[in-house]
């Protein structure tokens, strides 16, 4: 038999435990997906963010340092050589926080990276103690990459993997004796509410989901494992959802899709040509890089007028060998002829950064500094981006047992900041000074120039 109370459901999202980390645009939108879903049910909804980040250090374009303090080194780092830090609020603030807050029927806790699972791990334990009667539900890229491992640390009521959340409807309903009539497939991108961002107040700025999945079968990334089925949402749902934050006081506009690009005349290229038309202008940001196969002289004509200040590509490697082995997705001269059309739409180089992947397993550390020197002759930004591996992927599943550390035992050790595939070839002390090349070779181009959008 069905309550008719009013049930009440926390959303956590938890401190982490890293080398180095920073806000690089990162909201827990999963998360706050499943509150609005809960809203709809008529849920009451509170959220404990506890990766707070310095406001007074906080970018124009929304990004900003977590607050941070130095900690012991987790115990499944092992061996690691690494001074660690809890970036985000303490265990004691959040064990404040959560007294401060109503008893919850329902706590709903995300984990992303599967080497952050720690945070994931007490924040559990810290709900449970402060409400013994509340169900709790953990989810998120963690859960999803290493379920045994997540079933065996949470110790939740339940673990989510994966993109669909019939499970998690049918504990609410079992559990808490509660009617869901509103129980949408969260990978129908279409027909989901807003995710719950006003629980920010006014959020500076709203990461956007337009399509989930990818057609490319990069040896690396597990988007095809975590979204096998590709959908999109139609340009007018986007603008509708982009309108709505921004008349609420919201400007910048996150990128979140894996291939934004991919249905290019029907989807981005209709949706950039609505943004234009706005009366007032918004901002947008894409730290998925873009796919620079898909950019055209039309794409990016319209990134420019829509708001795009910068734009960020995809390029890995210029090792034509190892383009093929990682995807094959791109080339030189693709690449080059997209370079060509962001310039002439108005991208000075300082505004065009390409992601370079560093620490591949067997990679020599000649290949990353040849490519670093091939994106800095073409007068463009570089982004070093050590490889994480990631399980459920080509890459991890062929080569996890070269990797220095037990990473397939122990997630925290997948965290590419310990590099996991260090060998003769490529050390450490050849990665830093990689980071240090790239950094000097940015340092030349200065800052991107101001334009004016057409």
């Amino acid at each position: 038999m069905f309550h008719v109370k009013r049930m009440r459901a926390l959303l956590i999202n938890p401190y982490i435990y890293d080398v180095s980390a920073y806000s690089f645009w990162s909201a827990p939108l999963g998360l706050l997906y499943v509150g609005s879903i809960l809203r709809e049910n008529g849920f009451r909804v509170e959220l404990i963010d506890c990766l707070a980040v310095d406001e007074t250090k906080r970018g124009e374009d929304g990004r900003a340092p977590f607050v941070r303090s130095r900690v012991e080194k987790p115990s499944g780092a092992g061996s690691v050589n690494k001074r660690f830090k809890r970036y985000g609020i303490s265990p004691a603030a959040l064990q404040s926080r959560l007294l401060a807050v109503e008893g919850p029927d329902l706590v709903l806790i995300a984990s992303s990276m599967t080497y952050w699972y720690p945070g994931a791990v007490e924040a559990v334990a810290l709900a449970r103690e402060a409400f013994p009667r509340a169900r709790v539900v953990v989810g998120g890229v963690y859960p999803s990459l290493c379920r045994d491992h997540a079933e065996a640390h949470l110790q939740a009521d339940l673990t989510v993997s994966g993109g669909d959340l019939a499970p998690l409807y049918a504990f609410i309903q079992e559990a808490l004796g509660v009617a869901l009539p509103y129980a949408p497939d969260t990978r129908d991108l279409e027909g989901l509410p807003y995710p719950a961002f006003d629980l920010y107040g006014k959020p500076f700025f709203v990461p956007l989901l337009t399509s989930l999945g990818c057609v490319y079968q990069c040896t690396y990334c597990a988007t095809p494992y975590l979204h096998p089925r590709r959908t999109r949402r139609s340009p007018r749902s986007v603008l509708d959802e982009i309108c709505h934050w921004q008349e609420r006081g919201t400007p910048r506009f996150v990128l979140y899709d894996d291939n934004f690009l991919f249905a290019r005349e029907t989807h981005a290229k209709e949706l950039l040509r609505m943004v234009q038309g706005l009366r007032n202008p918004v901002s947008f940001y894409n730290p998925n890089a873009l796919n620079a196969s898909m950019v055209d002289e039309e794409t990016a004509v319209l990134l420019k007028g829509a708001g795009f200040s910068e734009v960020r590509l995809g390029l890995e490697t210029a090792d034509p060998r190892l383009q093929r082995t990682t995807g094959g997705k791109i080339d030189r001269r693709t690449f080059e002829g997209a370079v060509g059309f962001l310039t002439l739409a108005g991208f000075d180089g300082a505004a065009i950064c390409a992601y370079v992947l560093a620490g591949l397993p067997l990679q020599e550390s000649s290949d990353v500094k040849r490519t670093i020197d091939y994106v800095a002759g073409l007068g463009l930004r570089v982004s070093l981006a050590p490889y994480s591996p990631i399980p459920h992927t080509r890459l991890y599943e062929a080569h996890h047992a070269l990797a220095r550390y037990p990473i397939a035992r122990e997630p925290l050790l997948q965290n590419n900041a310990l590099f996991p595939f260090a060998w003769e070839g490529f050390t450490e002390r050849d990665m830093n000074q990689l980071k240090a090349y790239a950094r000097e070779k940015n340092r030349a181009l200065g800052p991107p120039k101001k334009t004016i959008s057409i």
